[in-house]
């Protein structure tokens, strides 16, 4: 899909970070007037499978299922075929190259993403890491990586956003977690941007978890960050 073409009800995916699949049914019940996609990630779906990501899909949502795959490609591959014809839009895997190539060769016709470097992480984790360059350079690395595969897209932070859409086009997904709208807590998000500035910068889809969850009148938190990205996207 081009971005043009993309809905202003499909540019928030909405976080279904809980635990309960009762509780993340109902907040797709009461959020999906306004959101039509949604990412399990890990807590839920181990909470509640397939059940849960089918629910959405039926009331004619997407789904991104974030479940961050990396393992020995043949395991990779045997899982992502577990994906097919289960209302999943999109999935994601680390941004290692042999991860990727198994991921894509389960050829379900689901969007593989590849996740660069968590927006949890910063630049003191590298020192850790004992990796030598930038943190931003090793997203370029990753993102580059994978692209070049197949992969059809990318999960990255906000900050990292304008510097692969120079490098590497506009030819590929983008989906940006750590989105907080002004005012809001960073969490345990480090590299955090806000909505307008993320979708300016290049983001196709935007994360956005705990602003909405968390705030008295969800649905006027939507339609505030819908407003904006309307406007971003305005020539």
């Amino acid at each position: 899909m081009k971005p043009a073409d993309i809905a202003l009800n499909e540019r928030i995916i909405f976080a279904l970070d809980v635990a309960e699949p009762r509780q993340a049914m109902e907040l797709v019940d009461r959020l999906d007037s306004g959101i039509k996609y949604f990412k399990v990630g890990m807590q839920l779906f181990f909470a509640g499978g397939w059940p849960v990501v089918e629910y959405i899909a039926k009331r004619g949502n997407r789904v991104m299922l974030d479940l961050k795959l990396y393992d020995i490609p043949a395991t990779v591959r045997l899982a992502v075929e577990q994906f097919r014809d289960r209302g999943v839009t999109m999935t994601t895997v680390h941004a290692c190259g042999p991860v990727v190539e198994a991921a894509l060769a389960a050829d379900t016709g689901i969007d593989l993403l590849a996740v660069t470097v968590l927006t949890s992480l910063g630049e003191e984790h590298l020192r850790e890491l004992r990796y030598p360059g930038s943190l931003e350079e090793l997203v370029l690395e990753r993102a580059t990586t994978a692209l070049d595969l197949g992969c059809h897209g990318v999960v990255c932070s906000a900050r990292e956003a304008s510097l692969l859409r120079a490098r590497l086009g506009r030819d590929f997904l983008m989906v940006t977690p750590g989105i907080r709208p002004s005012g809001s807590a960073d969490n345990d998000q480090q590299r955090i941007a806000t909505p307008g500035q993320a979708i300016a910068d290049g983001a196709t889809y935007l994360v956005v978890g705990r602003p909405i969850r968390d705030a008295g009148q969800p649905v006027e938190v939507i339609a505030a960050i819908q407003a904006e990205i309307a406007a971003a996207l305005t020539p």
